[in-house]
């Protein structure tokens, strides 16, 4: 039943984001604005669970400002507001918990580093939207991930014996992060193959494993936050998954690995 739950998710997930995905960029932004508020609040949770409270209520403006400036057509822009919104957020962060340095240099690093996680990140996904092949660059991070994901899932269930990082994630095996990998050049390739023709279908196994690699270290390292704050999912929003944090973590990183493809002319 569990198994069905989670397929049952990932397909409305899927469909939401598909849909996301075909609207124009402005309408995109609009949708990953909204995961990311949701994304923001669990990431509080955690946090403050874990000692380090950051900032909370309308500190969710802040990653949502730094990712939504990579809409800018000057590349300078998102440089600028990324910078002001991180030197603000601390000083915020700083100001509020004075009367506890101890706690408030905790909050303060849990803020920055929240915001380069769910603002800086996801602003790649937006330059990417804005790009001629946006909704084909999109596709590919999520097909490569996505089906790396899935693999990891079930390969680790089916044959996993060696854990690969037992103290952040114990369920976590070697044989499941190389099915993920595997998973992931296929998705890759599919991609790349069938959809952006003029590239080498080599080059999709290699932005496949690239953003495979990329998505298990976001997966990691939310396992590590989750590890830190004792628990097990970052909320039970979305059934059969956990949070949208649980969601989006493999998929943050790639956003970054898959704009520096582009940028150094790989795609």
């Amino acid at each position: 039943m569990q198994a069905l739950i989670r397929i049952l998710t990932s397909i409305v997930l899927l469909l939401i984001l598909s849909v996301a995905v075909w609207l124009p960029p402005e309408a995109f932004v609009i949708i990953l604005a909204g995961f990311l508020a949701l994304a923001w609040s669990e990431y509080v949770n955690l946090a403050t669970s874990a000692g380090a409270p950051p900032l909370h209520g309308l500190g969710a403006l802040l990653p949502i400002t730094c990712a939504a400036s990579f809409a800018a057509p000057d590349p300078r822009t998102p440089i600028v507001i990324t910078g002001v919104t991180l030197l603000l957020s601390a000083g915020l962060s700083l100001a509020g918990g004075r009367q506890h340095p101890k706690l408030a240099i905790r909050g303060t690093i849990a803020t920055v580093g929240g915001i380069c996680w769910l603002g800086v990140l996801p602003g790649f996904y937006v330059a990417l939207r804005y790009e001629p092949r946006g909704v084909a660059l999109i596709v590919l991070l999520f097909a490569a991930v996505s089906l790396g994901d899935i693999a990891a899932y079930y390969g680790g269930r089916l044959f996993g014996r060696r854990p690969l990082a037992p103290s952040l994630s114990p369920g976590k095996t070697l044989e499941g992060a190389l099915f993920g990998l595997v998973g992931s050049c296929i998705g890759g390739f599919i991609v790349v193959h069938y959809w952006i023709v003029d590239t080498a279908w080599p080059v999709g196994v290699a932005i496949g494993l690239l953003l495979g690699t990329l998505g298990q270290t976001g997966d990691l390292l939310e396992s590590a936050l989750k590890r830190a704050a004792d628990t097990k999912d970052s909320s039970s929003i979305l059934p059969g998954h956990g949070g949208v944090l649980d969601r989006l973590d493999a998929l943050l990183f790639g956003g970054a690995g898959l704009y520096a493809a582009v940028y150094f002319g790989l795609l």
